[in-house]
């Protein structure tokens, strides 16, 4: 599964500083992390990386999601699975 970060984002840094995976990228950023390269999925505002995001495994609560001050991170759903 995974979360992903909508248009409603202020792009305000909170959920970046919250990520204990580090997933979470700046719009426009190209980015290499855990030897795997990827393109921005945003110009626009800041993006996750769904791949290396653990939905906060270790934590009570999934930290950029509680700490998101627009709602603007959603979890992603696939049809069938």
């Amino acid at each position: 599964m995974g979360y992903f970060i909508n248009d409603d984002c202020i792009n305000c840094g909170a959920c970046l500083i919250e990520c204990p995976t580090e997933t979470i990228y700046e719009p426009g950023v190209n980015i290499g992390n855990h030897g795997k390269y990827f393109v921005p999925l945003s110009m626009d505002h800041f993006f996750i990386i769904s791949d290396n995001c653990d939905e906060c495994a270790l934590f009570s609560k999934v930290r950029c999601i509680a700490v998101c001050p627009t709602d603007a991170i959603k979890h992603i759903f696939i049809k069938g699975v």
